[in-house]
């Protein structure tokens, strides 16, 4: 049975796993509030019995995943936060990278927003809104396909050759690779991704790699807004700032991700 995976992409859908998502979207939703959750608000937002989705924030507890707040709802537990923690880069990137993107949201209007890769995704990680009422609202945790849109374009252009293939080949048949080839060329030939409406409809966004020493994508950073005022010609005239913007992340990232700052 195939089913569409949040990026838009098909994804097969795994026999008997449904007690394994159910703790997973319970998961998402005890992570996303922001205080304490409480049973039936779980239940109700997962679509489950009140007695099923206590057995299973009952094992989410019991592994440490999640644990009970003093007004009786749940949050998130040490396990989780464990988790998290190896998994993205250490904290000091993000207190670095939160002035400049508050800067570049500042200096374009626009909303500026840091991108890292999750298998075959862009992922939303930090962001600075547009002070306009209509903007790119920064949803943490959206996600996007790779192939599809600046974000993730900056980030596969200096991906190995090899993965991109299996990205790509992994997005479908819906997806022409000759197109994707002659687009990533565009972005290593002019330092960035341009995208128009390509995830968001009527937006329009820029973005520009966070490179490795290697040379490889380690994020990307977008401005993002309205095309009626955000045109892909203003956009295009912030590429240089965005790109030395880049260039400071890229130095803190090589700093908080070396093996030394790991060891320490």
């Amino acid at each position: 049975m195939k089913l569409r995976d949040r990026g838009g992409m098909a994804a097969t859908r795994t026999e008997g796993g449904d007690t394994a998502r159910r703790a997973l979207r319970l998961l998402e939703t005890v992570a996303g509030a922001s205080s304490p959750v409480g049973l039936q608000d779980l239940a109700d937002a997962v679509g489950l019995s009140k007695s099923t989705a206590y057995r299973l924030l009952r094992v989410l507890q019991e592994e440490s995943y999640l644990t009970r707040a003093d007004s009786g709802g749940y949050r998130t537990g040490a396990r989780l936060m464990r988790l998290a923690a190896e998994v993205m880069p250490r904290a000091d990137v993000f207190a670095g990278a939160r002035p400049i993107l508050r800067a570049l949201a500042d200096q374009s209007g626009e909303t500026a927003t840091l991108h890292l890769r999750a298998g075959d995704e862009a992922v939303l990680v930090l962001g600075a809104e547009s002070d306009y009422e209509l903007r790119r609202a920064a949803r943490l945790g959206s996600a996007t396909p790779l192939h599809r849109g600046a974000s993730g374009q900056a980030i596969l252009a200096y991906l190995p050759a090899h993965e991109v293939t299996a990205i790509v080949h992994r997005a479908g048949d819906a997806v022409r690779a000759d197109e994707i080839d002659r687009a990533l060329a565009a972005v290593r030939a002019d330092g960035y991704a341009l995208s128009q409406g390509a995830n968001h409809a009527g937006l329009v966004g820029i973005a520009v790699p966070i490179l490795t020493p290697s040379g490889h994508a380690a994020a990307s950073v977008a401005i993002s807004g309205p095309a009626e005022r955000w045109t892909a010609r203003r956009a295009v005239a912030f590429a240089e700032l965005l790109t030395e913007r880049c260039a400071r992340l890229a130095n803190l990232f090589e700093t908080a991700l070396s093996p030394a700052a790991a060891v320490g």
